[in-house]
């Protein structure tokens, strides 16, 4: 124990606990550090407290990342049905999958970064607990904004009948003007939205646990 206790702090004390993922990563790095010096450090050193610390930081990333999908999604949708025009005109399928990738780059970058922290831990018990804290917390994140998102889409999907539809953009004539190209892009979009919230309830889990496989398959511990 002499060995480590200068300069250590438990993620459960006040400067260390997490603020944000970032910190989260910094932290997990340092237990690594100090470990792979070959001094043990009992995972129960992290507290309740200390484990709770990196599941809510995981889960704030989550929610984010979900809510984040959920604002590009629909417009990636859109492309690859032809209601969006992209790269000056339609977009091949070449240019569709590409915007995808632009759609999930942010949870695909979050997805490597895991998955590296996770395989990286190889030998350390506090840092292997915290990583599988902070990536447990995202992953439930993850699932429940695809949920909410998948929910909230359907939802405004049946709420956008050409009825109400038509209301709105008489409601909206004096800003917009002719009513009939707003009329018509709403229209255009609804089977996109339904499209992106099945994606993301679908793929939202996925991103969750493919860190967990990258410990798998690329850890030693």
């Amino acid at each position: 124990m002499s060995g480590w206790r200068g300069g250590f702090l438990p993620a459960s004390s006040p400067r260390g606990s997490p603020r944000g993922l970032i910190d989260a990563v910094s932290e997990i790095q340092r237990y690594h550090v100090i470990e792979r010096t070959g001094q043990d450090i009992p995972s129960d050193f992290l507290t309740v407290r200390g484990t709770l610390a990196f599941f809510g930081t995981g889960m704030r990333t989550g929610l984010l990342e979900g809510a984040f999908l959920g604002l590009l999604l629909p417009l990636a949708w859109g492309v690859w049905e032809d209601v969006i025009p992209a790269f000056g005109g339609e977009a091949g399928v070449f240019g569709k999958c590409l915007v995808f990738f632009f759609g999930f780059g942010t949870s695909l970058a979050m997805t490597a970064v895991l998955g590296s922290l996770l395989a990286g831990c190889r030998g350390g018990n506090l840092a292997r607990k915290a990583a599988g804290s902070l990536a447990w917390g995202r992953a439930l994140g993850l699932a429940g904004a695809g949920v909410i998102v998948f929910l909230a889409f359907n939802l405004l999907f049946s709420l956008l009948s050409p009825g109400n539809v038509f209301f709105l953009c008489e409601a909206v004539r004096g800003f917009v003007g002719d009513p009939a190209p707003f009329y018509s892009g709403i229209m255009a979009m609804k089977e996109p939205l339904r499209g992106a919230a099945a994606a993301q309830v679908l793929v939202s889990p996925a991103l969750g646990l493919v860190p967990f496989a990258a410990r798998r398959f690329f850890g030693r511990g």
